[in-house]
């Protein structure tokens, strides 16, 4: 069997190396994009970024020679043409970057609910497979992205480094060998902190030169929140309380305090999804249990972590987009996912008001000042009309929303520009009112 790399080796050797078009070159993408320079086989070929200079100063910072990068913006033929004659498009535009046909793969990397949903779309029905770094997007309008791409003879799916794609190779490996499987978790790396905002964590995003938006979603929960959405609803695992347990525990005991209340843990129920506050992050993890007395005797004689009767299998990091090329290459060699919803929703994030919201206020980013996410029971929010997160950006305030309150559609009018709320409401129809 050979390895991933000597696979890629033969591809770039037969038929040149996996042409990526990347969309979003903040820090993920250019850290995506430096570490397939190291690579054998695949190669950033066309990034999009909205911010001026943005691509060529990623392409810059992974040591991709000025030289190299030709800029289009709407001249199709040229990009594919300096494609074709090994150089690097940049551009300003995704929808122009989606339209470019040398091309295998498409990543989408902005983080924005419906930049996310735009490029997925495109990309989908332009013929070309797509990794989603954007779980935001994901988190809203998975379901209906992974139904697309299999109409269309395409992969889509998220990618290999970010929570949800970790969880879910310890997952499989586990449920190939037939163990029964409590729960699955992350840990949080910041401070669970509700009212986060891009003024609280200004100085500390500048010095861990980041966006601080990002930081305040990190920060405030929603992050957390649309990650375990997102493998939740691929293995069909709910949250068991909205917003998750979320306990402060330790690596060494994460199997008991997720183990059955009954056994001296906190679930009420499994399998479900959850997230731990403390030594564990940026660990990633998967509880699992049983019957079978000999294998309780081995996993025990191998000191596995656990207390007797359940274990965890903990992984102490993920790569985030450093690991992204992994899912690239599975996908463009073998078609085949990291992970993805193919099921009906079990789980949304819902926005919930980070402060008093007036009629008349616009919500804002992500990160931003006026919501942040709680992930909840696909069904309950459903049922309460609760807005999904991914939809909120851009919506205008009608009613009066007090803080700590999710918000209901009828507390909002929604942009129906978005094609996020577009496919959305598509979603919908598939999951629940043809059911």
């Amino acid at each position: 069997m050979r390895t991933l790399k000597e696979r890629l080796r033969t591809y770039e050797k037969h038929h040149g190396p996996v042409r990526v078009g990347l969309v979003g070159a903040g820090q993920m993408g250019t850290g995506l994009i430096s570490q397939m320079e190291k690579m054998v086989g695949l190669k950033v070929v066309a990034v999009a970024d909205v911010v001026p200079n943005r691509a060529a100063e990623a392409y810059a910072e992974s040591d991709v020679s000025a030289a190299e990068i030709a800029w289009f913006e709407e001249d199709t033929a040229a990009a594919d043409g300096a494609i074709a004659a090994g150089r690097r498009v940049a551009t300003h535009s995704s929808d122009f970057l989606c339209t470019l046909s040398n091309l295998d793969v498409i990543v989408e990397s902005t983080g924005i609910p419906n930049v996310g949903a735009e490029v997925c779309y495109r990309a989908i029905m332009g013929g070309k497979h797509v990794v989603n770094m954007n779980v935001e997007a994901d988190a809203t309008i998975g379901f209906y992205l992974a139904n697309l791409a299999k109409e269309q003879g395409v992969v889509y799916s998220l990618a290999a480094g970010d929570e949800p794609g970790t969880i879910k190779e310890i997952f499989d490996f586990a449920d190939a060998l037939g163990f029964e499987i409590v729960m699955v978790g992350k840990g949080k790396n910041n401070p669970l902190n509700r009212a986060s905002n891009p003024d609280t964590t200004a100085a500390k995003a500048q010095h861990q030169e980041m966006s601080a938006k990002m930081l305040a979603s990190f920060e405030d929960g929603t992050k957390t929140m649309v990650e375990m959405t997102s493998i939740g609803n691929a293995l069909g695992f709910p949250p068991e309380v909205r917003g998750a347990h979320g306990p402060n525990t330790t690596v060494k005991e994460l199997a008991t305090t997720f183990s059955p209340r009954e056994e001296g843990g906190i679930l009420g129920e499994t399998p479900v999804v959850d997230y731990a506050i403390g030594d564990v992050a940026p660990g990633v993890f998967v509880v699992i249990t049983t019957d079978q007395p000999k294998i309780i005797k081995d996993l025990n004689y191998l000191r596995l972590n656990g207390n007797g009767k359940y274990w965890v299998l903990y992984r102490p990091y993920h790569l985030a987009n450093l690991e992204t090329p992994i899912t690239i290459a599975n996908v463009a060699l073998d078609q085949r996912p990291t992970l993805l919803t193919e099921i009906p929703p079990v789980c949304e994030t819902v926005a919930t008001a980070k402060r008093d919201l007036k009629v008349g206020e616009t919500i804002d980013a992500l990160g931003g000042y006026t919501v942040y996410g709680m992930i909840d029971r696909a069904a309950a929010a459903h049922a309460g009309r609760m807005l999904p997160l991914g939809l909120a950006v851009g919506a205008r305030v009608i009613r009066d929303v007090p803080l700590g309150q999710p918000l209901t559609y009828d507390d909002v009018e929604l942009d129906d520009d978005q094609l996020i709320v577009q496919l959305r409401r598509q979603q919908d129809e598939m999951v629940f009112e043809r059911a």
